[in-house]
């Protein structure tokens, strides 16, 4: 079933969403975190995080490019040594 593969990849995901939500929120939400530290950790901002997670999405989205890319290259060249080219 689709469901439980789909449930591996948006549990996580979720997650952490709504840690980042909680994050970025933080000051209207002061009474339900124990302090501003436990976000930051201590020395990080949100911006240094929020940087972090835009290059690692991009270098995510440019190496799964790259893969489909190949896939597509090498399934022309099979096509076409099949057909005698």
């Amino acid at each position: 079933s689709v469901i439980p593969k789909a449930l591996v990849w948006a549990v996580p995901c979720s997650a952490i969403a709504v840690g980042i939500h909680v994050a970025t929120h933080h000051e209207q939400m002061s009474s339900h975190l124990p302090s501003s530290d436990v976000i930051s950790g201590g020395n990080l901002d949100m911006s240094q995080v929020w940087v972090a997670y835009n290059f690692l999405l991009a270098f995510l989205v440019s190496f799964r490019t790259g893969k489909a890319y190949s896939r597509w290259w090498e399934g022309g060249t099979l096509l076409q040594q099949a057909r005698g080219e």
